[in-house]
């Protein structure tokens, strides 16, 4: 548990990936990846990869909106939107 709360919580302080311009498209996918990623069993081989999948995926939509605050803005609410989201489900609320 502490594991998928550190990730949603670096999730929404770092970002994101995708092949769309839009900072919400971008946080949206990084978003879906993670909640895949953070789903699997903790007991998986495959699910701490999954999880770095999505990581260099957040980095790489980060590079893409960090440029125009704006965008970054936008980004970063749809990101910490959907952390919290994982983390209020991942207490039971």
């Amino acid at each position: 548990m502490k594991k998928v709360l550190l990730f949603a919580f670096s999730l929404s302080l770092l970002t994101a990936c995708g092949k769309s311009n839009s900072p919400k498209k971008l946080a949206e996918e990084v978003c879906e990846c993670s909640k895949k990623a953070n789903a699997m069993d903790a007991a998986d081989p495959k699910r701490s990869t999954a999880q770095a999948d999505c990581q260099k995926k957040q980095v790489e939509a980060w590079d893409k909106v960090k440029g125009n605050m704006e965008k970054a803005d936008e980004f970063n609410k749809v990101l910490g939107d959907c952390a919290k989201e994982q983390i209020e489900n991942t207490l039971g609320k």
